[in-house]
């Protein structure tokens, strides 16, 4: 049961093993791998989403490509959503220094 610091009275009594009874239910749902895969790009930030759509229609875009899109955006920033991006397995990095190349994975 949770716990909180406030008198409980039987509407919350029963409010609170409504939640209980709720996040169990929710444990026990399990997403069907064909369609966890294609959820996972939809819950991509919007400007990563875009990121994304911009290396598959250009495949193997240089950080400078990328970057003239989002002009307003810290180098910084497109770097470490473009590593984040890397890292849940969208991208992959060709090459290591300024001439590296993105292209998003089939």
């Amino acid at each position: 049961m949770l716990k909180y610091k406030f008198k409980e009275t039987k509407k919350i009594k029963r409010l609170l093993t409504e939640l209980e009874s709720l996040k169990t239910l929710l444990n026990q749902i399990k997403i069907p791998p064909h369609i966890e895969e294609n959820l996972h790009e939809d819950f991509l930030l919007p400007r990563r989403r875009e990121i994304l759509e911009i290396i598959k229609d250009h495949p193997y875009c240089s950080f400078d490509f990328i970057s003239r899109r989002f002009l307003t955006v810290n180098p910084k920033t497109l770097h470490y959503d473009l590593k984040q991006l890397q890292e849940k397995g969208f991208l992959i990095k060709a090459g290591k220094t300024r001439g590296a190349k993105y292209k998003a994975r089939e």
